[in-house]
């Protein structure tokens, strides 16, 4: 079996954990997250073969796949002991190379929502600012749960205090799940500056002469 063979059964092998961790830990509606997003990134460092030019990289290469597979197995038996388990409130749960986060907690005593704030592709980006996604999941069990989905436009400039954070008034009416963002954000190393949160009344000043409030 040549080096092409054996980084092939290598990616196969990482597949292998990855399907077995999904048929182990099932994790309802979060799957439609999570499942595209280890299949693309498997995918992404199965195509690394050709460009490696020396024994480092490929050493690197074939570590990141083996740790692509054992990090999302292990990430599916938290999120899966987050929701079936009781115990102190579960964390943010960091996907990958912090461009998804996922908050399960325990719906043992009741049914509580999960949380999935993900960073959308560069292509959905506006000038200064990137484009998030938040997902409210009520019924994170239920595969058919799409959940209510908010974009959140990230600040992209340079900031002396916290990235400006603009998210719909619907959002913002919702202070639970409000709150909910900002945990995620800086569970992603992003200190955001929530209008609602730190001056509520800011968006509803009256606008002067020059468009701003005052």
């Amino acid at each position: 079996m040549d080096l092409a063979d054996r980084y092939r059964a290598l990616a196969g092998g990482a597949l292998l954990v990855a399907e077995s961790a999904e048929d182990a830990y099932r994790l309802g509606a979060l799957d439609r997250f999570l499942k595209p997003w280890v299949r693309g990134r498997l995918h992404s460092l199965a195509g690394l073969l050709d460009s490696c030019d020396t024994r480092g990289q490929l050493a690197e290469d074939t570590r990141a796949l083996a740790q692509t597979a054992a990090e999302y197995s292990e990430l599916r038996d938290q999120l899966f002991s987050d929701v079936h388990h009781t115990r102190p409130e579960p964390p943010w749960r960091i996907v990958g190379q912090k461009t998804m986060a996922i908050r399960a907690q325990s719906g043992v005593l009741l049914r509580q929502p999960t949380f999935v704030l993900r960073r959308l592709d560069a292509g959905s980006d506006v000038p200064d600012a990137a484009t998030w996604d938040f997902t409210v999941i009520a019924n994170p069990s239920d595969p058919a749960d799409e959940g209510t989905s908010f974009v959140v436009m990230v600040s992209t400039g340079d900031h002396t205090g916290g990235v400006p954070v603009q998210v719909s008034e619907e959002l913002e009416s919702e202070r639970a799940w409000y709150q909910q963002l900002e945990y995620g954000l800086y569970a992603l190393g992003i200190t955001p500056f929530l209008t609602a949160i730190y001056d509520p009344d800011l968006h509803r000043k009256p606008a002067t002469d020059d468009g701003y409030g005052g």
